[in-house]
């Protein structure tokens, strides 16, 4: 009797063990990469500012738009990335072409969220445009 109650015991914090292991990495990855809606605040520094890119009214819209919808989160403000090496957008432009990179925003996939629904067509195109000047 002792047994049974010591197995079940163990199986029981096995179980909340292992939905916590499955729960966190979610909860995680859902916190980093943030909503994506563009009402965010652009008080806070653009990332990877240029004298090049400072002097592009299209480049500086957007380095807001990647601030305000919270891609520095996974990205970080200086495009060097904070959620694994596929996340560095450093050269990004020397590895996808314009239209890959835009494809990235609209659908998402491997981790990067969809923003077809979120962002405009323009935006997407801005955003798209300033990445691949990234090489």
């Amino acid at each position: 009797m002792e047994q049974n109650k010591k197995a079940c015991t163990r199986a029981s914090q096995n179980k909340y063990l292992i939905g916590a292991l499955v729960i966190a990495p979610m909860v995680l990855t859902l916190a980093a990469c943030g909503g994506g809606t563009s009402g965010g605040s652009a008080a806070t520094k653009t990332p990877a500012a240029t004298a090049a890119a400072e002097s592009n009214p299209a480049f500086v819209k957007a380095q807001e738009l990647f601030t305000t919808n919270k891609c520095i989160s996974c990205h970080g403000v200086d495009l060097a990335g904070k959620v694994g090496p596929k996340t560095n957008l450093q050269k990004v432009g020397s590895r996808l072409s314009s239209e890959q990179i835009a494809n990235k925003i609209k659908n998402g996939g491997g981790g990067m969220p969809v923003y077809k629904t979120t962002i405009s067509e323009e935006e997407i195109g801005l955003l798209s445009e300033w990445l691949n000047s990234k090489k």
